[in-house]
């Protein structure tokens, strides 16, 4: 998401122009408007071109241009959001008008421009969206306004997100020790190619498809570029157990949590579960654990409450991790 602050200082352009240089944002000169970093500070100034184009009725009109993603799988959809809006008159606030539009050549020749949706009118927190954006294409925003910048500041937030403007890292991933997992990015230009960081256990860190094979959870940011604009993405691979282990159980009976159920363990068939009790001694051992263990020792009697300690091994040839240890309560 782009944020965009404006403030609008004709009134006081000639004071500036000794000091520092303000670069309108007009047709000849259009502000770049990105949908993940802040952009310049712009002034609305006169467009004459463009101050009756479609919805646009204004004395002065600021103009941003943004391009779209080259993903077809990926495309249309954007919205720009303008709020925060001040521009106070001497009656009152002004009402701003807004249309995002295409051009076949000069942006500043209105017979050249077609609207990309409706346009949209307001004093403040006006949002345009649309569903129809082709693919690395640009694009320009148009905002007018009546009122003088002469007398009093015009400011306001202008925010691009969407589909059809941004990029996507996928996906998040949780994967068991060992194994391995396709990384994508979905948006963004080729040409300018994507970088993956930090570099570890990535097969390719600057394609846009790049296999990752982590030993430890890692969150991962690629990044981009979209017209002039850099975006970015991330996504988070997660390196776990691939059973869930309770740490409690309640074997008295009642038909609720009397069993020790393993979350997982029954794609492990050659699995050995073994539990002690504090002095180290083997109270169960399960080969499989086709069966959860209800709490009892070896002697088939109910043990004592307390604390156990468990080793699990999960003997799988293709998953050579260590034995899971921890310890489970018993609760009657």
């Amino acid at each position: 998401m782009c944020t965009l602050f404006t403030r609008s200082l004709l009134g006081v352009l000639a004071l500036f122009a000794l000091a520092t240089p303000i670069s309108a944002q007009t047709c000849t000169d259009p502000g770049l408007l990105c949908p993940e970093a802040p952009t310049s500070l712009f002034i609305l100034d006169d467009a004459d071109a463009l101050l009756n184009f479609e919805c646009i009725d204004a004395s002065h009109v600021a103009v941003l241009r943004f391009r779209s993603n080259h993903n077809f799988a990926n495309l249309g959809s954007a919205r720009i959001r303008i709020s925060q809006v001040s521009c106070e008159g001497a009656t009152g606030p002004d009402t701003l008008s807004a249309v995002v539009v295409s051009a076949t050549g000069d942006p500043c020749d209105p017979t050249g421009l077609t609207a990309m949706g409706p346009c949209i009118s307001g004093v403040d927190d006006l949002v345009w969206e649309t569903t129809t954006l082709e693919h690395n294409s640009e694009y320009f925003l148009l905002i007018g306004t009546q009122h003088n910048p002469a007398d009093t500041l015009c400011g306001m937030y202008v925010e691009l997100a969407g589909e059809g403007v941004t990029m996507d890292a996928c996906c998040n991933h949780t994967l068991i020790p060992g194994a391995s997992a396709e990384l994508s990015v979905v948006g963004g230009d080729p040409v300018y190619g994507y970088a993956w960081s930090p570099e570890f256990y990535l097969t390719d860190p600057d394609q846009a498809t790049t296999t990752v094979s982590p030993v430890e959870t890692i969150t991962y940011q690629v990044d981009g570029q979209i017209g002039d604009c850099q975006v970015t993405s991330s996504l988070t691979v997660t390196v776990g157990s691939p059973i869930g282990v309770p740490n409690s159980f309640t074997p008295n009976g009642d038909n609720i949590n009397d069993f020790w159920t393993i979350d997982g363990i029954a794609a492990f068939p050659g699995a050995k579960v073994e539990v002690f009790n504090r002095w180290g001694q083997l109270v169960h051992r399960s080969l499989g654990y086709s069966q959860p263990w209800d709490g009892t020792g070896r002697s088939g009697k109910p043990l004592t409450p307390g604390t156990y300690y468990y080793v699990i091994e999960l003997n799988d040839v293709d998953l050579p991790i260590a034995p899971e240890t921890g310890h489970v309560a018993i609760i009657r």
